[in-house]
């Protein structure tokens, strides 16, 4: 069975889902963390765009829930209204309850016995999936059609370290590659310290392939090796699906029901739900990465970025092999920071035909956003940011692979892997430093 969001134009989730995100919802903001099961939740059904529900400190609430479990275009949309009572019956029961937003008792709601009957049915590790899932709506960039910053509650972060001084600065002279190759220097010493809603997650680690070995998504019970694994068959189906179009085929029908799921479920994986995952659009994105046409007029944000990268690292290796990464708040963040301290170390005052088409994803949540001194420019939805941070990170790649130190010993150990081994650096490795790095 499914949850039906009738204001999204039917979008769709599991009810799976919702379950796990009343839960985690309850947890996260409600002051009884363990009254999921038989706990109330106001329903705060309002008109006002999502940021402003927000700001109103209206966070627990079916509102704010319904509203991440949709489409970013649909956000600043009305979610919970009769329509929405009367398709799902199964999950929720409306009832009275109290809140701390006004006194008095206002409309909220309540899980059925039904659908606490269907949690209780799952097996722990599909709860734990779906749990997940909730928890990746919140970790993710959270798109909606205004540009008002939408922040739950995890913002406000001093950035830890920033008071390392880089290991090197470049003259003002040197060319973007240098400024690339000081930026993988810096983090490879900056000490690094995971957070996690606000607080310190295990002991500050340093070096690339400690960072590597810290990650978490979405949150920290589900580290390097967790998410490895539930990525793995992802992206087999990804590559399945680009091996196609790589060597001229047509996707039969079955093909495109898989390009479909695949790329809700990369969505879901990620905490980015998608409109319009039609075979055509998804083909569209894979056609893009394949080759490397940055004038595309392919789907593209957040969510549609994920799947791109996936595409990138799962495309047959060659010469003109695409190198992307998902080009998301966090990595722009990371790497915009660094660079742009680096550069204003160094004497540069304004870009100028630096870094061209590097530019800052808007995102708010932990230490974003940053403050930076020279005029990065807007790379949100931008295929040419894409392609340019792809270009940016092969660098960065090809630095960590074979640089070297004084005494001809490589200077960064290699790639870590889930099962234990290690590899050679990939824009994939990077990509998930880079995204702590930037929270």
């Amino acid at each position: 069975m499914q949850m039906t969001f009738s204001n999204a134009e039917n979008y769709q989730i599991p009810r799976g889902l919702f379950i796990a995100a009343w839960k985690v919802w309850f947890k996260r903001f409600s002051d009884d963390h363990y009254a999921w099961r038989e706990g109330k939740m106001p329903l705060h059904n309002s008109a006002v765009p999502l940021h402003q529900l927000l700001n109103e400190r209206c966070q627990f609430s079916v509102e704010v829930l319904s509203r991440l479990m949709v489409p970013w275009s649909f956000r600043d949309r009305q979610q919970v209204d009769p329509e929405f009572i009367r398709l799902n019956p199964a999950v929720l029961r409306f009832v009275e309850c109290k809140t701390d937003v006004c006194d008095g008792f206002v409309e909220g709601a309540r899980l059925t016995d039904q659908a606490l009957d269907y949690w209780d049915s799952l097996t722990f590790n599909e709860q734990d999936l779906y749990l997940n899932f909730a928890e990746a709506r919140i970790q993710a960039d959270i798109e909606t059609p205004s540009d008002q910053p939408c922040i739950l509650d995890d913002a406000g972060v001093e950035i830890i370290g920033e008071d390392i001084y880089p290991p090197t600065i470049p003259s003002a002279e040197s060319n973007d590659d240098a400024f690339i190759r000081a930026l993988v220097d810096w983090i490879d010493e900056d000490p690094h310290q995971p957070m996690y809603q606000r607080k310190a997650v295990g002991e500050a680690v340093s070096g690339w392939h400690d960072r590597l070995l810290a990650y978490f998504w979405p949150k920290p019970r589900t580290g390097y090796l967790e998410y490895s694994f539930t990525e793995s068959p992802l992206a087999y189906r990804v590559g399945l699906l680009v091996e196609l179009l790589q060597q001229g085929k047509e996707w039969s029908f079955d093909d495109k029901v898989l390009a479909v799921k695949t790329a809700r479920e990369v969505f879901m994986f990620a905490g980015l739900p998608q409109r319009q995952v039609t075979w055509e659009n998804v083909q569209a994105v894979m056609r893009t990465v394949i080759e490397l046409d940055s004038e595309s007029t392919a789907k593209m944000n957040s969510g549609w970025s994920y799947l791109a990268s996936m595409v990138a690292s799962n495309c047959q290796p060659s010469p003109n092999s695409p190198t992307l990464i998902s080009w998301n708040s966090r990595c722009s963040a990371s790497v915009i920071s660094r660079l742009d301290f680096l550069l204003v170390e160094a004497g540069i005052e304004t870009l100028h035909d630096r870094f061209p088409n590097i530019g800052i994803v808007p995102g708010w949540g932990g230490t974003r956003p940053r403050e930076y001194t020279l005029d990065w420019p807007s790379a949100y939805r931008s295929w040419p940011a894409m392609f340019a941070a792809g270009r940016l990170v092969e660098t960065m790649v090809n630095y960590l692979n074979t640089a070297v130190d004084s005494d001809g010993k490589p200077k960064f150990a290699s790639m870590p892997l889930a099962g234990g081994q290690t590899a050679p650096w990939t824009a994939r490795g990077v990509q998930l430093v880079l995204f702590s790095d930037g929270y």
